[in-house]
This record gives C-alpha cells, structure tokens and sequence, in this order.
C-alpha cells in the first residue's frame, strides 16, 4: 500500500524545493566549516600539549644541572677557603717551624731529636693522607 507522492509543478512546491536545497547546503558548509575549525582548534591544543610535557621536562633536566653546578660552586668555595687559610699558615713563621720540625725531622742549633718506635705509624698516617 505504498502510496507514491508526486511534486506538483507549481511555483511554492518548487520555491520550498530550493530553500530545502539551500539549507541542505547550507548545513554541509556549516559541517565542514565546524570539522575543519575543530580540526585546527585540536591540532593546536596538541601541539600545546607537546610543547607543555617538553618544557616540563626541560625545566627538570635544568633544575637538576643547576643543583649539581651549586655542589660543585660550593665544594669549590670549601676549597678555597681551605687553599687561602693554608696560604696564611704557610705565611706564618711559628707554622713553618712547626711543620718543618713534625714532618721533615729538622731542629734549631744544638738540639736533638729523638724517633721513638710510636712516631712511625703516626708518620705513615700523615703520608698516607697526604697521597690522598
């Protein structure tokens, strides 16, 4: 019982046709302008979201090198410090006689020194720890 509907050939029937066509065409342009702009719209949040996770992990990388270049600026200050204060002992008269009289055994005129069997292993530690 299919019941066949034929246009008539009249001017409203053929007016509504073409605005039916129009808006038809209307909603594809529409659809394609909406796919091709949430096209765009995706790609750059994508990229956004790329360049975020690189930066982040950029900074990271560079908080870690600066946190290693402020251990070595420090132990390099400790070195400093102790190199400067070595200069002022080695500037030091009583500090000089003192080192030349423990390490290398020297005296002033009519003294005289005695090398006891427990000066050895003291004298081993500090050769030891010199070569360190």
């Amino acid at each position: 019982m299919g019941k066949k509907v034929e246009n008539i050939g009249n001017t409203y029937t053929s007016d509504k046709n073409q605005q039916k066509k129009k808006q038809q065409m209307r909603r594809r342009v529409v659809r394609k302008r909406i796919t091709l702009f949430g096209g765009i719209l995706l790609a750059i949040i994508l990229i956004l979201v790329v360049m975020l996770v690189t930066q982040t992990k950029s900074n990271e990388e560079a908080s870690i090198e600066r946190q290693d270049k402020q251990e070595r600026y420090q132990k390099q200050q400790d070195e400093e410090l102790a190199l400067k204060e070595e200069l002022n002992n080695l500037n030091d008269k009583s500090y000089i006689e003192k080192v030349a009289r423990d390490d290398y055994y020297l005296s002033n005129d009519g003294e005289v020194i005695f090398k006891l069997p427990g000066d050895k292993s003291k004298q081993e530690d500090k050769a030891s720890k010199q070569d360190k």
